[in-house]
């Protein structure tokens, strides 16, 4: 009796191998576009649309040493379609920018400090666009791609607010005008190669 019930058992397991290895999954990752309604809190990143003085709309918190402060962050939204042995995966990844979270001190107004701000904004959009390379990169299968979707977002994301402390931190928050003028080279290169590849 024992030996029946383990070849089924067997058969069902290979069975089920089988079947996973047979299922192809399509994996569609890119930058979506939004557009944002015109009194939305909410500024989606474009490479022609800079930010202003005026879209730090949040107020400073009294006893902080910083001029100002940039709210920005990726996300991404993502859909499962499943046709027989046919998966498809889509995941748009989006940038963006949140006015009333974002503020600036009175004595803040600068060119110069607010291409600081900008650049902050232009990380954010460096790093969603490695997001996007991380999950092109990623073998999606039906039972992993949400644990495996978010552990991908998770180290993606601590590499940016790692960069946005290295960024301050080298700069002296903008302090530090060669090292500034340094970053902002950096980071306007690779914005630039970004954009022809777009």
């Amino acid at each position: 009796m024992i030996r029946p019930k383990f070849f089924i058992l067997t058969f069902v397991s290979i069975f089920l191998s089988i079947s996973i290895i047979a299922q192809k999954v399509t994996v569609h990752v890119f930058t979506e576009h939004k557009m944002a309604p015109v009194k939305s809190d909410t500024i989606y990143y474009d490479f022609n649309r800079k930010l202003t003085w005026k879209d730090f709309q949040g107020t400073a918190p009294p006893n902080v040493p910083w001029g100002a402060i940039t709210a920005s962050g990726f996300s991404f939204d993502s859909e499962l379609k499943e046709d027989g042995n046919n998966i498809e995966i889509t995941v748009g990844v989006y940038i963006f920018f949140l006015k009333h979270d974002s503020w600036k001190k009175a004595r803040i107004n600068s060119a110069y400090q607010l291409e600081h701000e900008q650049h902050h904004f232009d990380i954010t959009r460096l790093y969603a666009q490695q997001l996007v390379e991380e999950i092109k990169k990623a073998h999606f299968t039906i039972n992993n791609y949400k644990k495996l979707l978010n552990s991908i977002f998770d180290k993606v994301y601590d590499e940016d607010s790692a960069m946005q402390y290295q960024y301050d931190n080298e700069t002296n928050h903008s302090m530090n005008v060669e090292k500034q003028k340094e970053w902002n080279q950096k980071i306007s290169d690779e914005i630039e190669k970004l954009k022809t590849e777009q």
